[in-house]
């Protein structure tokens, strides 16, 4: 037990920013337990969003981070090629390539919690941001995510336990 508490204060630790080098999800299934199935989704999201929160991660799959443009304009270099006349010429945006290595690092870690029963919600997705929102738009509705629930605790036994509370009443 004591090597897991360690790996996980490594992994939650090593995430300084939402583009870091180093992948902060590598040690992300020791926190999603839960795979995805069609009737558990309140308690799947209720791990994955403190836990992309907590690594600063949950802007990409809510838009609040989005994707930066691959090219910026970059102005020739002063010296002798640089007139008052000189045209812009487009890079690329190392921002970009950062953005996109992290929202497929994401993109992973949310295929790989979702059971069989739901993998169809993410086939033709290529961003996380894609996937959540099929995800959420296909299985978040109040009174679908109520019914849900109510349905996991019939599963968890919790009808057994009706069954015996009315027997004993009589």
């Amino acid at each position: 037990m004591s090597s897991e508490s360690s790996e996980r204060t490594v992994t939650a630790a090593g995430a300084a920013s939402p583009a870091t080098a180093s992948n902060p999800l590598s040690g992300a299934h020791h926190f999603v337990s839960i795979k995805l199935t069609m009737r558990n989704f309140p308690f799947w999201r209720t791990q994955l969003v403190p836990f992309l929160r907590g690594q600063e991660l949950l802007g990409f799959v809510d838009g609040e981070i989005p994707c930066p443009p691959p090219l910026i304009a970059a102005m020739p270099e002063s010296g002798e090629s640089a007139t008052a006349s000189a045209t812009p010429t487009s890079i690329p945006n190392p921002d970009y390539k950062a953005w996109i290595r992290q929202d497929q690092a994401i993109l992973s870690l949310l295929i790989s919690s979702l059971s069989d029963e739901v993998m169809h919600l993410a086939v033709g997705r290529s961003t996380s941001r894609e996937v959540w929102e099929s995800i959420t738009t296909a299985l978040s509705s109040s009174t679908r995510a109520r019914c849900l629930s109510l349905l996991d605790q019939f599963h968890l036994g919790r009808a057994q336990l009706l069954v015996e509370n009315i027997a004993l009443a009589g």
